[in-house]
């Protein structure tokens, strides 16, 4: 038992050790993959992609990230029906990083998105009734997020990330506001 316990703690120290901290002006790559929850406006939970790119600006722990998203769930309409809810868009968030505990970062965000949506696959009638839906099932939405994150860095320039997302749409009739749980991994490209 201890000949295993020992290993695993010379592994632990080797990542640590072979790890790298932030420093000025270092930029990445990230992907995450995400499980949207249940909320009042969105049915059955769902996915969500976003891959992006980050910076760290100067050596105080300010961040800063534009992301590419994908969303693909179902949103509630009246009587109970259920339509197929497509959301493309790009969000742009400024940060700040606690590094006290590395190789683990906590991080935070706040930011902005806009996007393209689509309800009912662009259908202007309900599926039901045949009615007309007296929205514009499709356009252009924008909204605000927050996100906590946080990072494990496990070999020199990569991270594992995990994090919870919210999502406020200020424009969207089908989408008020959603939360989500990411996981995936950021690449220091430099």
């Amino acid at each position: 038992m201890n000949t295993k316990l020992l290993i695993i703690f010379m592994l632990f120290l080797s990542i640590i050790l072979n790890a790298q901290g932030r420093r000025s002006n270092q930029s990445g790559i990230h992907a995450e993959y995400g499980y949207i929850a249940t909320s009042d406006t969105i049915k059955k939970g769902s996915f969500m992609a976003i891959a992006g790119y980050n910076h760290v600006f100067g050596d105080k722990g300010l961040l800063g990230k534009v992301e590419a998203f994908y969303q693909d769930t179902k949103v509630g309409y009246t009587d109970n029906q259920i339509l197929p809810y497509q959301k493309y868009g790009l969000n742009v968030s400024a940060g700040y990083s606690y590094e006290g505990l590395y190789p683990v970062f906590l991080n935070a965000y706040f930011g902005a998105f806009g996007a393209y949506e689509n309800v009912n696959d662009g259908n202007q009638k309900d599926p039901k009734f045949n009615a007309q839906i007296p929205t514009k099932v499709k356009g252009f939405v924008y909204g605000l997020s927050g996100s906590a994150e946080i990072e494990l860095v496990l070999v020199r320039r990569l991270s594992f990330l995990v994090n919870y997302t919210q999502f406020y749409d200020l424009k969207s009739e089908f989408s008020k506001s959603n939360y989500a749980f990411f996981g995936g991994l950021k690449y220091y490209i430099n």
